[in-house]
């Protein structure tokens, strides 16, 4: 609470020094953020406005009023915000991301996954947009296509606990049990104390030696 009011008075004296050359809509929007986050809505959308007042097209301004509309469970009208972003700028990969997340979060997940892929296909190297597109794969049980995109954003960023450890429950959900303790093996050495990956490495590692015990080969 206390380091969120500190940064509404830093941005309200940004607001005093700027120059006058100095467009201030990325200042206004900012401060809606601080406020949302306070759970101050109606303070949060006078800000937006503010920052679209200045410049009517700013994208920014749009997913946070789409953010705003959503926290106060106002889907369809948060929907409309994104969709006017998307208006202003179908290529911009932060409307699709936050839209694609937005339709996941709203249970569409077939949709978002088509969103998601749409955006990977632009952006193959975004590790968000092909990290949220792997978890949005493996709901909708595409476990195939959701291993593919996994590998893909281990590789990205390599020392990120989390694309090893989902890739591992996805390599051990498909059955490849040696690449699956591996991936573990991984994320475990970056993250050391996670429980989560711990404890699906003993899971794996009971299948493994049953299958061993049942005199199946392992992959």
């Amino acid at each position: 609470m206390g380091r969120n009011q500190d940064a509404i008075a830093i941005y309200k004296e940004a607001l005093k020094r700027r120059p006058s050359y100095y467009q201030p809509q990325s200042i206004y929007n900012m401060m809606g953020e601080v406020y949302l986050k306070l759970g101050q809505f109606d303070n949060a959308e006078h800000w937006y406005k503010e920052a679209l007042r200045v410049k009517t097209d700013h994208i920014p301004a749009h997913l946070t009023m789409a953010k705003l509309f959503q926290k106060k469970n106002m889907l369809k009208e948060a929907e409309e915000w994104y969709q006017k972003a998307q208006a202003i700028d179908a290529g911009d990969l932060s409307v699709q991301h936050h839209y694609a997340q937005f339709v996941a979060e709203t249970g569409r997940m077939e949709e978002a996954a088509q969103m998601y892929l749409a955006a990977v296909e632009r952006a193959p190297n975004d590790f968000e947009v092909v990290f949220n597109a792997a978890n949005i794969l493996r709901q909708i049980q595409d476990n195939s296509r959701s291993e593919d995109l996994y590998r893909r954003a281990a590789l990205l960023k390599p020392t990120v606990a989390t694309a090893h450890m989902n890739l591992g429950a996805m390599l051990h959900l498909n059955g490849k049990l040696e690449e699956a303790e591996q991936s573990y093996l991984e994320a475990l050495r970056l993250k050391s104390d996670d429980t989560t990956t711990k404890q699906n490495l003993i899971k794996l590692r009971n299948l493994m030696k049953k299958d061993t015990g049942n005199g199946k080969t392992r992959r």
